[in-house]
């Protein structure tokens, strides 16, 4: 038994390009510094997303809008905030050449006549949006507005989103504020 379980560490370290001497196996994708920080989140930790967590939103598409699928991307979580905890979500994805700018385009299209969607504000580089869900919470309704700012750097699809927390709304301002410095690190890292 005990020859198994070297055997299969041995195979498995072979595998994952750790053998003596050998470089360390670089994992494809989305590095971490291309993804927000604390430093940038108020000292909140980001943690990776399950793949199926905010299917609507990685990336928006309102309308059933289609992306085009990506290279590789990624999706991280945090809470910011003390006295008014923000649930923000960043989605990164690197896409061809005109594959971002494409997709940032037929949003901007697709927001204009979305029910539920809302193109909040617009420039050539970026797009902020508000989705807004209704539900029951405890006898009453609610409704809800998750705030997005998209934008595009060197073939990278930048998106932050703000949910807010629990019933309450996100906040438009957050999300243009956190975008700046999650385009800078998409750029750089890229």
């Amino acid at each position: 038994m005990f020859v198994v379980r070297v055997f299969l560490a041995t195979a498995l370290a072979v595998l994952a390009g750790g053998v003596a001497g050998a470089p360390p196996a670089v994992a494809a994708g989305i590095p971490d510094t291309a993804m927000l920080q604390p430093a940038d989140l108020g000292g909140a930790e980001p943690r990776d997303t399950d793949h199926d967590d905010w299917p609507k939103l990685r990336p928006p598409k309102p309308c059933g809008l289609t992306a085009p699928a990506p290279l590789a991307d990624r999706a991280v979580t945090a809470v910011i905030g003390e006295t008014r905890p923000e649930a923000i979500m960043e989605y990164v994805a690197e896409h061809s050449a005109d594959g971002a700018t494409g997709y940032l385009r037929k949003l901007r299209k697709a927001l204009k006549s979305c029910p539920d969607w809302r193109l909040e504000r617009s420039s050539a580089d970026r797009l902020t949006f508000r989705w807004t869900q209704r539900w029951e919470h405890v006898g009453e309704q609610v409704t809800h507005h998750t705030y997005g700012t998209v934008a595009h750097t060197a073939g990278m699809l930048v998106l932050v989103t703000d949910s807010g927390w629990e019933t309450s709304s996100g906040d438009p301002v957050v999300t243009e504020r956190l975008i700046t410095p999650a385009l800078r690190r998409a750029a750089t890292s890229h």
